[in-house]
């Protein structure tokens, strides 16, 4: 995904309509050169523009990152067919999230200072969780 497309159908009408409702959060994003990890970038200056605090989580340590657990489901869906059809693979994807619920993702979110704790005390290992 490119910078443009984030910034055009993701931050502004979802991630903007969150902040114009007046949701108070912080953003948490991969670090997927899409997402403006550079110092200067169109992604970059709309998040400063409309105020949206955001951090990038550890890239490549699942143990961190919720949303590497939350795209499994999405992802085993895509796989089960071989065609790319935009339309399946789209269906396929929407009923792989319909299978991750919010209170799973709320334990996953739950577990993190845990897991912290036991990657200190494995000195960076992943832990298992």
């Amino acid at each position: 995904m490119t910078m443009q497309v984030y910034r055009d159908h993701i931050l502004q009408p979802v991630v903007g309509g969150w902040l114009r409702e007046g949701l108070s959060f912080v953003l948490e994003e991969d670090n997927d050169s899409g997402h403006g990890t550079s110092k200067s970038n169109i992604v970059r200056a709309w998040k400063e523009q409309n105020g949206l605090e955001s951090f990038f989580n550890c890239a490549q340590s699942p143990n961190f990152s919720p949303i590497e657990k939350a795209w499994q489901g999405p992802k085993q869906y895509v796989k089960k067919r071989p065609c790319w059809d935009d339309e399946i693979v789209k269906e396929l994807a929407e009923e792989g999230r319909a299978a991750v619920k919010q209170e799973t993702i709320n334990v996953w979110v739950d577990n993190i200072p845990q897991i912290f704790k036991d990657c200190l005390e494995l000195e960076g290992a992943m832990t298992g969780n």
